[in-house]
């Protein structure tokens, strides 16, 4: 097995478009393994992969119930197991994950590792299946059908989320950046067991996969356990579709959308904003840290604590899109007056710029949330698999040296850039 290190996993490529990884740190009392199978962002596909996710975690050819794989589960000592899909810029990720004790905490000699791949790869290979027909079991199939449904209609009850997925959908119209990662309900009463099998057949063949076991446990060991039992259908994988990064508009896109809300609820898309793995993020990261992306930002401090607009206002970057957004929850009486005020502090901080204080303010946060994501083994492979759908690959300590090389004129810069997009207002 012919390995090399992928930033600072030690990675192995059994296959073209799969790659396996491997991270050792003795700070954790718990071992994770993650499998993701990426697949570009489809409208007519992503219904059925949210249901599939729901599906393969009713049951695996050797324990083809939802009891018998807790059962397995707690024989790998309280191991947990769990099987969802999310998305990477314009990509669909279908993930299966597993954490289980680390070795120092078993008896000697326990095969813990090599029994749980076994058991995350089985239930994401191997599902269970009518045995007459080699397709799902149409019972199953239509109980998670209604389980989805009922999840995704639950959404409307979750104003917040609601709103942003429809401002989504408006800032993000006619591109894969409009679709929801977990489906929609109409695409539903057209899957049926047998084509919901032959798109497990396919997300199998022809998605990119990139694995990780992560923790305290040796990466060689890790790296061979995970090849045995992850095993994949041979030949060329298809490349993920690149992500569209938005252009300005030439005037902004405003619409609005009453409802019965005890707050109204406010969406704003900017483009010009850098996108991640170029050399205009770092500073972009700055101009969100200022803005509104953090306790001391200028939206925190004017709209929620100068004007009381807003218990929650803040900004976040679209990082492969090229796009910076703010959000804020406001009194319906006060929403005219929230939303000149989120227009007017960005115009003043493009015009006026920021304080030194400001600056070094961010720096300090920036770098901070950096490290905490290096703690977790989850961010950071997470991270990764970001990067690998936007064909790129750099360290968490090469994204903190690019913070701190930035300067305030490149910040300046791209507050310069900056042109309004879309506004959304739900309430």
């Amino acid at each position: 097995m012919k390995t090399s290190r992928y930033r600072e996993y030690l990675s192995v490529v059994p296959s073209p478009g799969v790659r396996l990884c491997a991270f050792e740190s003795g700070r954790y009392k718990t071992v994770r393994a993650r499998v993701f199978f990426l697949d570009s962002m489809v409208a007519g596909t992503a219904t059925a992969n949210s249901l599939l996710a729901h599906v393969l975690r009713t049951g695996s050819v050797n324990r083809p119930s939802r009891r018998e794989l807790a059962r397995a589960c707690e024989e790998l000592y309280g191991a947990s197991l769990s099987v969802g899909v999310t998305r990477f810029a314009d990509v669909q990720a279908l993930v299966g994950s597993i954490e289980f004790p680390a070795d120092r905490f078993l008896p000697k000699g326990s095969k813990e590792l090599e029994q749980a791949l076994a058991l995350l790869c089985e239930v994401l290979t191997q599902p269970a299946l009518e045995p007459a027909t080699s397709v799902f079991r149409a019972e199953k199939v239509e109980q998670e059908k209604f389980q989805l449904e009922q999840e995704l209609n639950a959404l409307q009850d979750d104003k917040p989320s609601w709103s942003a997925l429809l401002a989504g959908q408006r800032t993000y119209a006619g591109t894969a950046g409009a679709i929801y990662e977990h489906g929609k309900v109409e695409d539903l009463p057209g899957i049926d067991a047998a084509n919901l099998t032959e798109r497990h057949r396919l997300l199998l063949g022809n998605a990119q996969v990139m694995a990780f076991v992560t923790g305290p446990v040796g990466e060689e060991r890790a790296l061979k356990a995970l090849a045995k039992v992850l095993k994949l259908p041979a030949g060329k994988r298809p490349p993920l579709k690149a992500s569209k990064v938005l252009s300005h508009r030439k005037a902004v896109a405003r619409d609005r959308m009453n409802a019965q809300t005890e707050q109204t609820h406010l969406h704003f898309a900017w483009t010009g904003i850098g996108v991640y793995g170029r050399a205009d993020f770092a500073p972009s990261l700055f101009v969100d840290a200022i803005f509104g992306g953090m306790s001391t930002s200028r939206l925190f401090k004017i709209v929620r604590e100068k004007h009381g607009m807003a218990y929650a206002v803040h900004s976040n970057l679209q990082r492969a899109r090229g796009v910076m957004g703010a959000s804020a929850a406001v009194d319906p009486g006060k929403a005219d007056k929230a939303a000149g005020l989120i227009r007017s502090e960005l115009a003043r901080l493009v015009k006026g710029g920021f304080s030194g204080d400001e600056f070094a303010t961010a720096r300090e946060s920036l770098i901070e949330s950096r490290k905490s994501a290096m703690d977790s083994m989850g961010a950071r492979s997470s991270d990764a698999v970001l990067q690998y759908t936007l064909g790129f690959k750099q360290k968490p300590e090469a994204q903190i040296a690019e913070i701190l090389k930035v300067k305030p004129a490149q910040v300046k810069a791209i507050l310069k850039r900056l042109r309004p997009h879309t506004e959304f207002r739900l309430g």
